[in-house]
This record gives C-alpha cells, structure tokens and sequence, in this order.
C-alpha cells in the first residue's frame, strides 16, 4: 500500500492507545461473533465452516448462557473468565517506496498493528529482569510500538479499503523468543550474566520467564490474529482476509534465510478457519502468461477468511 494510505488510516482511527482484552481461546467468540451478520442457530454454524469452534468449551458456554434463544454476536460477548487479559494496541508503519529487505509482498508500505503487554506485565518485568530500562528483549529494527509500550507480538497488513481485501504479511514476536534465549543462558549461568550487553540475574530471569511470562507465551500468536481480525473487520470494513503459506509467503517476501516458524503460517490460520486456495488478493499483480515471466508470484498459495 502507499505511505499516504497508510498514514491516513492511523489520522482517521482514535490517538489514544486502545486496550484489547484476551483470554484462551477468544478468538472463537470473537470470529463467530465476526462471522455471523444477524441472528442465527447453532444448527446453522453446525454446517458453516466455523462449525469446529462449537467444540471450544468457552463456545459452549456461551451458547448456553444464550438459554435457548437466536445467536448474535452479543451472545458471544457475553461470556467472560475470572482471569483475562487487557493489551494495548497502537499502529505504526513498516516498508519503503522501491521494496526490499523489509519482507514485503510488493513495493510499498505495511501498516502495522501492535500488541503491547498489560501494564501489570510491565511492573514485574521492570523489577524482575530490566530496571535500567534497556529493553534487552526488543530489537529496534522491527516495527515495535515506542516506549513506554513494550510490544509482545506484530501483525504487517497490506490493505485496499476500496476493494474490501487484506494480505496478513507476517503475525511475529521477538519478544518470546529473546527472553526464551535470555532464559536458556541463565540457566547455564552461577549468578549473573550479561545478555545483550544487560546484566541481568540468573533466578529473577528464570522467574520472570516460568511465572510471569508463560501464560502470555501460550496465547501470543491467538490474541495477535484476533486483534488482526478485529481490526480490519470492525475498523476498516475488510471483509476478504488473506494470509500467506509458508512456502509462497518466503517466495513472495524474498526470505531465504531462516524461514519464519511455520505453525505461524500453518496451524494458526487453520485454527482461524482460513481455507488455502489459490486465489489472490486484486491488489498482487496478476498471473503472467508464460509463468516464468513473474516467477514469485505465479502459482503462489494463501490462505483466505471471508466474513460477513
């Protein structure tokens, strides 16, 4: 998409940060309150596509608070645990006008959504692992949010609102996969240990990781795409969602290597209820006849959600 596109979508949505609450598996409710339009039976999304959701035992709870009466996506807002919790998420803007090394499906800009930790996240983890403020877990050469914000996860969108159509280009964190390392070296460590050029204390870190950490890394990647999802539908309008495979997306965004981790591309969408297919996003060049004459993008594979 163009800077100007971009820039003007961040101009247009609300300044102040907006909180985004998550527990395990929302993103059932979520995508069933997306997918429906207006009212509906449990019959009926036993032969949609969604039907697999049925099975998640916050759907079911759910459905029986509904006691009996037609679905809607108050319905699936209704149900809430003990125990969730509230990130914050902000935008920004990743690329370049030619394209590059940026990972872009083509020339031009992502718009960038990210998933800030819980302020109650923050306070351990200044007292536990990084008090001078370092921020040994973050690398500043990827689209994380400014301080104070600490970003857990990213999702790159490329976007045309005039034809209702998103690509998804990557869903990543540095943040686990840092303090997954900072947790390994630890670990062999007696004290203290220098990681990054932070010094950092070899129990507080290991502490931080098992205690407060876990319960974060085991929803990281579900809380991202529901944030995704919600955004481009209920903000944008975006009604056809398409995600990259493993494969193509490494073709298309030119990654050679260290191939991102491929559950990302696999697992997660189907969790999500994409279906693979060959279609394309309109805003892709199209199919080029002999196909070696647009060898990164002919018989390339994504993934599609399409909601109403």
């Amino acid at each position: 998409m163009q800077l100007a596109d971009a820039r003007e979508i961040i101009e247009c949505l609300p300044k102040s940060k907006t909180r985004f609450y998550y527990f395990k598996d929302r993103y059932a409710l979520l995508l069933l309150r997306l997918a429906i339009a207006g009212g509906t039976s449990k019959k009926a999304l036993q032969q949609s596509r969604f039907a697999k959701l049925l099975d998640k035992e916050v759907v079911k709870e759910a459905i029986r608070l509904a006691r009996g009466k037609p679905l809607s996506g108050a319905a699936f807002d209704a149900y809430w645990p003990a125990r969730y919790e509230c990130y914050f998420l902000t935008l920004g803007v990743w690329g370049s006008r030619y394209g590059g090394w940026e990972q872009t499906s083509r020339p031009g800009y992502n718009l960038v959504l990210q998933l800030n930790f819980p302020s109650e996240h923050n306070e351990a983890y200044r007292k536990l692992v990084d008090p001078e403020g370092d921020r040994p877990f973050e690398y500043y050469g990827h689209p994380i949010a400014q301080a104070p914000m600490h970003t857990l996860a990213w999702s790159r969108l490329d976007i045309d609102l005039a034809s209702g159509e998103a690509l998804i280009e990557e869903v990543q964190t540095d943040w686990i996969r840092e303090a997954q390392w900072a947790r390994r070296a630890a670990v062999q460590a007696k004290d203290s240990f220098e990681f990054y050029g932070t010094e950092m204390n070899r129990d507080r870190v290991i502490r931080y990781v098992d205690s407060v950490l876990r319960r974060h890394e085991e929803t990281w990647d579900e809380a991202m795409l529901s944030a995704t999802l919600r955004f481009l539908r209920e903000e944008l309008g975006v009604r056809s969602i398409f995600y990259h495979t493993h494969e193509s997306g490494a073709r298309l965004k030119r990654i050679q290597v260290r191939l991102p981790p491929r559950s990302v591309y696999t697992q997660l969408p189907r969790r999500f209820c994409f279906e693979e297919t060959t279609e394309r996003p309109g805003f892709l060049p199209p199919r080029s006849r002999p196909a070696r004459a647009r060898p990164r993008y002919d018989n390339a594979r994504f993934s599609l959600l399409e909601l109403n």
